[in-house]
């Protein structure tokens, strides 16, 4: 079977997995249950308010996370993984835990806070567990990567689903790994039929100008299509149509640029371990992490448009 086969059919599955869990959370949202007095949610309202996206993430992130730290390791790091799984998990979910117990994510970023801290001390303190100052630095750092990279970034993800809120919040995460995605799925096949030109062929050989030009198109005009439909469902705060287009296509813009710059993120990962994929889960597209590279740095992005800029 071809690799391209291969991708498609992956891709497909994936797809329709995600739109199937994406879907029942944001049903789970519509019968929630209403929040106690003081703010805290009672039993019910906890699955009901992004448990079901919480742990979807969750999964994902600390299959990357894994991955992150094979390549660690291939490179000749030796990471302290317990110490990373913990703390990658602990900022997944603290976005929703912050959501159901407190006066919700937009209003505190204490928890991210301290959890970086005490990622910080505690990797410190599981290299000097081992009584090794070889490399101590490199160590630390490889223990810390994924916790920065995996967990801090697919926390964002989180976020956007539980700060915007209900079937709204289901939506927005849902359009927004659809940009993303859109853009790796322009850029190969435009840069298989009409590439010529390299990109940065020390880095990632396969990438071509053109792919890169289709790529970012591809996302712009989807982001801009679809997101004009999504905005017509829910209130738009009186914004006209047109500046609505100027902005979701600022934004495929920016996610473009950000679903490249994290897969080039990813490829420097991988060529400094020596492999060409960074697992081999997914036929056809290789680990984790190769699916979920794009989506991690894009996510801050996302999350800082429809929280924070549209008011």
């Amino acid at each position: 079977m071809s690799v391209v086969r291969q991708r498609v059919i992956s891709g497909t599955l994936m797809a329709a997995g995600l739109i199937a869990l994406m879907s029942l959370d944001g049903w789970l949202a519509t019968i929630g249950s209403p929040r106690g007095r003081g703010g805290s949610a009672e039993v019910g309202a906890w699955l009901c308010h992004g448990a079901i996206i919480t742990a979807l993430v969750l999964a994902f992130a600390l299959a990357a996370a894994r991955e992150v730290l094979d390549l660690s390791t291939a490179s000749g790091q030796r990471p302290a993984r317990g110490v990373a799984y913990v703390f990658t998990a602990g900022l997944v979910v603290s976005p929703w835990i912050e959501a159901n117990i407190g006066p919700g994510a937009r209003d505190s970023s204490a928890m991210v806070v301290l959890w970086l801290v005490a990622a910080f001390l505690a990797a410190i303190g599981a290299q000097a567990w081992r009584r090794n100052t070889e490399r101590a630095g490199d160590h630390v750092g490889a223990t810390l990567l994924p916790v920065l990279y995996v967990g801090l970034l697919a926390s964002y993800l989180v976020r956007l689903r539980v700060e915007i809120g209900g079937e709204a919040g289901v939506a927005i995460l849902l359009y927004t790994v659809l940009v993303v995605k859109v853009n790796d799925i322009g850029a190969f096949f435009v840069g298989r039929a009409l590439g010529r030109h390299k990109l940065i062929p020390w880095l990632s050989p396969k990438k071509t100008w053109e792919g890169f030009a289709g790529g970012i198109a591809l996302t712009v005009i989807v982001a801009v299509g679809v997101g004009l439909m999504l905005v017509r469902s829910h209130d738009t705060g009186g914004i006209t149509a047109s500046r609505w287009m100027a902005r979701l296509a600022g934004l495929g813009l920016v996610m473009g640029l950000c679903s490249v710059a994290g897969d080039l993120t990813a490829s420097l990962l991988k060529r400094g371990a020596n492999v060409k994929d960074s697992g081999r889960l997914i036929p056809g597209m290789g680990g984790v992490l190769d699916v979920l590279d794009s989506p991690l740095v894009a996510a801050p992005v996302a999350w800082l448009f429809w929280t924070r800029l549209l008011g």
